[in-house]
């Protein structure tokens, strides 16, 4: 009785357009920390 309600979808029909918003979380965090490690060089190298 419980198969009764079950929706039959292939795995990858649930994931819809996940790829791009990964994509554009990953380059965020990517370009965050790039400017984090910036601003650490910068002042380590000027004594800031």
């Amino acid at each position: 009785m419980a198969d009764h309600w079950r929706v039959h979808q292939v795995p990858t029909e649930n994931m819809h357009d996940l790829g791009l918003e990964n994509a554009a979380y990953v380059a965020g965090w990517v370009l965050s920390g790039a400017a984090v490690l910036g601003v650490v060089l910068l002042v380590w190298h000027f004594h800031v």
